[in-house]
């Protein structure tokens, strides 16, 4: 370990030393962990077990010890770690029986405990924005990137020291609408939560943060939300007004769900559902169905034409069949004997359809 006399000295920002890792503070407002907020450390360790993997880190730790391959970043005056919180958590997990007792965490691999510092390097910033470019590089752009929903907090709280979108935008390293996309986003997100929405308890299987962002920039979907037309608009704190809040909530629940209101979401998939929910958005009519009946499917055949319904049906079904036929060669008759009667019935209904559409283009024709 390197001299341990440079802990006496007193570090200026942007230096190095080493310091006790027990001395250190996890950072309770990290964009990975989104829209949550933590009353104490131990609700950061634990959301980073369920959530970043610090299992695969304590393992890795246990096989070749602690790696000192970059310092951690902290802010000088309050010892948090701006970088470098899921290390910490690791090193905390192996190296302090107190916070395992308290989480009730068991290290894997029988509990060995391998050789642990108890100082780690650190290099100090004055402030967040002094860590920002370098946390931006790695995380957005660069070798250990963040899901969206993180860099989206990250780039929204940048934005409202900076104010500059440009500058923002390049510093980060990403274009100007990715940016601007991702902080609208965000912003939306955080308005919906202030008004009841509640990520941990969504039905879908997981948050696809792109789903929101996206149907953002759509008309239909500012126009339901009373949002700004132009969706190159920088949407500021709290977006949406207070004449449309019960749309945010509609949108959230249609989105995403909430089981404990009993709120199921529409959106299965990007495409096409998200592409179909925003259709019903652009329609009074459409959306009153959709809130009334809980229907998705009956909402929007009110604004999508059954020509084209039957249009979309039919290219799907050929895109299938055509799958199907190219794992035909797997095909094993003793153990799937259904499968026979099934492509007959198949066979029955394409001739069916085909008979139909024939007629239907010969009395065409006639006219």
């Amino acid at each position: 370990m390197a001299n341990t006399t440079r802990n006496q000295e007193k570090a200026d920002p942007a230096s190095e030393s080493y310091e006790d890792h027990l001395s250190l503070h996890f950072d309770r407002n990290n964009p990975r962990s989104g829209d949550r907020e933590f009353s104490a450390e131990d609700e950061v360790i634990q959301y980073l077990i369920q959530n970043a993997d610090v299992d695969e880190l304590v393992t890795s730790m246990q096989s070749a010890g602690w790696i000192d391959f970059e310092p951690l970043i902290a802010e000088q005056k309050t010892r948090i770690v701006l970088e470098g919180n899921r290390r910490l958590a690791a090193l905390r997990l192996l190296a302090d029986e107190g916070t395992r007792n308290r989480l009730g965490y068991k290290i894997p691999n029988n509990g060995s405990i391998p050789t642990l510092p108890k100082e780690v390097r650190v290099r100090w910033v004055k402030d967040r924005a002094e860590a920002r470019a370098f946390i931006a590089f790695k995380h957005i752009n660069g070798p250990f990137k963040w899901d969206a929903l993180a860099k989206a907090k990250y780039a929204a709280q940048w934005l409202e020291e900076d104010k500059n979108l440009d500058r923002v935008s390049k510093q980060i390293g990403d274009t100007h609408n990715t940016v601007l996309r991702l902080v609208n986003g965000w912003r939306v997100l955080e308005e919906a939560t202030k008004e009841g929405f509640d990520l941990a308890d969504i039905t879908a299987r997981r948050f696809n943060f792109s789903h929101l962002y996206t149907a953002l920039a759509r008309p239909n979907t500012r126009s339901f939300l009373g949002l700004p037309e132009d969706p190159n608009t920088l949407l500021p704190k709290n977006p949406v007004p207070k004449s449309n809040r019960d749309q945010l909530s509609e949108l959230m629940d249609w989105l995403f769900g909430q089981t404990k209101r009993g709120k199921q979401h529409v959106i299965k998939s990007q495409n096409p559902d998200l592409n179909r929910l925003v259709k019903v958005l652009g329609s009074k009519q459409a959306s009153a169905v959709l809130r009334s009946t809980k229907n998705f499917d009956r909402a929007f055949e009110i604004v999508e034409p059954a020509a084209l319904r039957f249009e979309e049906a039919l290219l799907g079904a050929a895109n299938i069949a055509e799958k199907a036929l190219g794992l035909v060669s797997h095909f094993d008759p003793p153990n799937q004997p259904t499968l026979s009667d099934t492509i007959k019935g198949l066979a029955g209904t394409v001739r069916a359809l085909r008979d139909q559409m024939r007629s239907k283009s010969d009395k065409d024709d006639e006219l």
